[in-house]
């Protein structure tokens, strides 16, 4: 994946979540590692959730994985729960346990 890869990624979930910022919490687990590599493109005055805050609990589940696997595993993860209509708050981590993704950035 190169680096204009990336940027054209993160360009499209940009858009998604201008268009809806709910749909952050479809990525699940991996909202956080996505909206950090949102921030090295991009700033509120893009997307006003693209805040600091990161729930450290929640973000230690993401598997550590390489930038085009984390990436992989996001959209697959996003796809499965738009797919499904949960848009739920309540999601599946890697490892079985349910959690909570609350971004009080997005205030959703």
């Amino acid at each position: 994946m190169t680096a204009d890869d990336v940027r054209e990624a993160m360009r499209n979930v940009l858009a998604v979540l201008q268009a809806d910022p709910r749909h952050y919490r479809n990525f699940g687990v991996y909202w956080w590692p996505v909206k950090a590599l949102l921030r090295r493109f991009y700033t509120r005055d893009n997307l006003y959730m693209l805040g600091m805050f990161e729930d450290p609990d929640v973000a230690a589940l993401v598997p550590n994985l390489g930038l085009q696997d984390m990436l992989a595993a996001a959209f697959e993860e996003y796809e499965q729960n738009a797919r499904l209509g949960l848009a739920s708050a309540e999601v599946e981590a890697p490892n079985g346990e349910t959690v909570t993704i609350y971004d009080p950035d997005a205030g959703l």
